[in-house]
């Protein structure tokens, strides 16, 4: 989706510096080593950032064990700065992400200069299930395994932690606690929270992702995002191996505390696009009866905006009909912003010209009719913005209306 590449890369980029070398010695001296009975395996939970790769926290697994003098951090939110076509990739949907190894020391660093707090969830587990864990984290962590393709909502650092933890559970697992809201929780609605300080990149992401962002999430699914995973595992139960209910989590604690000073605690004060494109409505609907008297030439403002709904309109198509992306297809925003706008830029008039202007106008009437019934949440903004275009690019029945009021 829509992401700061630079701020990316240098999250990225620093992560693999300070594991590359723990990844390489690590796992070769400590293959096939079994874990004592004093070793513990955790979840951790990291608080959102600011930037936009950090918005919505981090997970990762802990296994530690002090009488082997090992504590190790298994991080699947890495991906190799040297892939070839980097950018091409990931904005086509198969750049691979990769599962690193790090100390938990290196770890933490990150989250203590950037001031995020970290929970951590020891998991109730026998040695022996803590003991096949390790070796299957470890087995993932190889070089011709590490890697996997990234899915921001079914296939992430969150769902590789919360799959491989509950593979090795024995029995049936319940959901005892599991938030009544997930019922009617989409994956859409579960984002938006963490974007509320970014209101533009969140109407940027709701531009660009389609109807299968609008899907229900369940008690499983709605572990793509961190604080979802941390809330689902402390209301898991399983049977174990004495078919005896227990409990997933044993304890809970905060490794870092930073509660009140987290990014996402600090209050904002962008302007909302709601606000923007609703008051440039009235704007140029104004603007409009003032053109229809000849003291106001639109042309120039016209130009601009068939050219970004057009431009807009490429983006969309790209990703909801060419690229890999799993949510970005369909995508009921083409019926307003397609690149056919383009041709509302250019002066050319013929046959072929005339059907495609009268067609896109038709498409803007039939997504005002079906808004309301549309699969896919579509923000009051968008609406501003195609009713815009609407206003303008209908030249034949609007002005005729203001003329009309003008000879009134």
């Amino acid at each position: 989706m829509l992401v700061t590449f630079v701020n990316l890369l240098y999250s990225g980029f620093r992560r693999i510096i300070l594991s590359a070398i723990l990844v390489i010695t690590s796992i070769f001296s400590i293959q096939g080593q079994e874990l004592s009975e004093k070793a513990s395996v955790s979840v951790l939970t990291c608080a959102p950032g600011n930037e936009l790769y950090s918005v919505f926290g981090h997970t990762a697994i802990r296994v530690s064990d002090p009488k082997n003098e090992i504590d190790l951090v298994f991080n699947y939110g890495t991906f190799d700065f040297n892939t070839p076509f980097f950018y091409l990739k990931f904005g086509h949907g198969n750049l691979d992400y990769l599962l690193s190894v790090t100390s938990f020391k290196n770890f933490l660093r990150e989250y203590f200069v950037t001031g995020r707090t970290v929970w951590q969830q020891e998991l109730n587990l026998t040695n022996t299930q803590k003991n096949r864990l390790f070796r299957a984290l470890m087995v993932n962590a190889r070089p011709e395994n590490r890697a996997y393709r990234y899915d921001f909502f079914y296939d992430n650092c969150a769902t590789r932690v919360a799959d491989i933890i509950i593979e090795q559970l024995p029995g049936a697992i319940y959901f005892e606690n599991a938030p009544a809201s997930t019922t009617t929780l989409t994956f859409r609605k579960a984002i938006h929270p963490y974007l509320e300080r970014k209101p533009w990149t969140r109407s940027g992401i709701d531009l660009v992702l389609g109807a299968k962002a609008d899907a229900e999430t369940d008690s499983l699914t709605v572990m793509f995002l961190p604080d979802y995973l941390m809330e689902q595992f402390a209301g898991i139960k399983y049977q174990n191996t004495d078919g005896n209910i227990v409990d997933l989590v044993k304890s809970h604690s905060v490794v870092l505390d930073f509660t009140g000073q987290d990014i996402s605690s600090e209050s904002h004060s962008t302007i909302s696009p709601s606000l923007v494109f609703w008051g440039l409505f009235v704007l140029i609907l104004f603007l409009s009866f003032a053109e229809v008297f000849g003291t106001v030439n639109l042309r120039p403002f016209d130009v601009v905006l068939y050219f970004i709904v057009g431009a807009a309109g490429i983006v969309i198509s790209y990703l909801a009909f060419i690229s890999n992306h799993s949510v970005t297809s369909p995508n009921w925003n083409l019926l307003w912003a397609n690149p056919f706008w383009f041709i509302f830029v250019t002066n050319v008039k013929n046959l072929l010209v005339t059907f495609v202007k009268k067609a896109l106008v038709v498409l803007l009437f039939v997504f005002f009719v079906s808004v309301a019934f549309l699969p896919q949440y579509i923000p009051d903004e968008f609406i501003a913005v195609s009713l815009i275009l609407f206003f303008r690019s209908s030249p034949a029945a609007v002005k005729w209306s203001l003329a009309r009021m003008k000879r009134a």
